[in-house]
């Protein structure tokens, strides 16, 4: 007689209950690793300065505005030899000039928004920087390893530079708030926080942290060197700026006499942004604020949609 041997049965694997929300832990996990480098503190400590630094230029400049403003004894005196048209064009300035509501409202939208410029370049670059810090630091494979599932990771990632951008608006809004409320009570005159233009610059003002932080995030996907997103980065923000403006002023002078030309520069997505968010004109010639905004969403949602693509495909092995 010969004995049969059964096997035991399988047992099921325990089940181990994850704790918290899963998105809230990649987002918590993204902000870890950018939060714990020294370029944490350095992007934060820059953010500090170049808000301190523009709230200093944007203050002085204002309470010259003002004290022009405030001088009712001025009276407009054309120029010798000037037409009737040039006449007329000097005197709609001086009387803008010496419109005391005017400029309040002007001085408001760019001391409460101070810092914006390079605000926008320092949350681009921390974009890019929570996509390339995993290739700098080869830990790529083993995030998408750990959670296998890539589009969470990729909206994790995604939302850690959107929750980063935030908080850079936050901080430097706080200082430009303070110091501009600070400014208005010592001169004696109203914050204009009730005037929409001001509104205005200030809600647009959190719309483009949080666009060029997606901006970045998307060009992060795309050059997976740190120090090429980062260089490319500062190309296509200053060099799109200041460039941009230089280039279609050269064409406006030699190529197309047309004012449209100068117009189409909020094509740039550096112009668009500071297009939407001035309380006025940034120069003649520019494109309306709601313009701005829906360039540089365009440009924005295009390099979110092309990163979230690329990191769900792309070969981490």
């Amino acid at each position: 007689m010969t004995a049969t041997l059964q096997t035991p049965p399988a047992t099921a694997r325990p089940v181990i209950p994850h704790v918290g929300i899963p998105g809230l832990r990649l987002v918590r996990s993204e902000l870890r690793k950018i939060t714990t480098t020294n370029a944490w503190w350095l992007f934060g400590l820059a953010s500090v300065f170049f808000t301190g630094f523009a709230l200093f230029i944007n203050m002085s400049e204002a309470a010259q505005h003002l004290e022009r403003a405030r001088d009712t004894t001025a009276v407009f005196k054309p120029g010798r030899g000037m037409s009737a048209a040039e006449a007329a064009a000097a005197r709609a300035e001086f009387t803008q000039l010496h419109d005391l509501h005017l400029q309040a409202v002007n001085a408001a939208g760019n001391i409460f928004t101070s810092g914006q410029f390079f605000g926008l370049l320092l949350v681009m670059l921390l974009g890019a920087l929570v996509i390339t810090n995993e290739f700098q630091y080869q830990t790529a494979t083993a995030t998408f390893l750990t959670t296998p599932r890539r589009t969470q990771v990729v909206f994790g990632k995604l939302l850690a530079a959107l929750g980063l951008g935030f908080v850079f608006w936050l901080v430097a809004r706080v200082l430009s708030l303070t110091a501009g409320l600070i400014f208005f009570d010592d001169l004696g005159l109203t914050n204009s926080l009730g005037e929409w233009p001001v509104q205005r610059a200030l809600l647009f003002n959190l719309v483009a942290y949080l666009l060029w932080a997606l901006l970045g995030f998307g060009l992060g996907t795309l050059i997976n060197s740190q120090i090429g997103a980062v260089v490319t980065a500062m190309i296509i923000y200053l060099g799109g700026f200041v460039g941009g403006l230089g280039v279609f002023n050269l064409i406006r002078a030699y190529l197309i006499q047309s004012d449209w030309v100068l117009t189409s520069a909020v094509m740039m997505p550096s112009i668009a942004s500071q297009v939407m968010v001035s309380p006025e004109k940034l120069y003649p010639e520019a494109a309306s604020w709601w313009v701005g905004v829906l360039v540089l969403t365009g440009w924005s949602l295009v390099a979110g949609a092309i990163g979230i693509m690329i990191n769900r495909r792309r070969d981490i092995a």
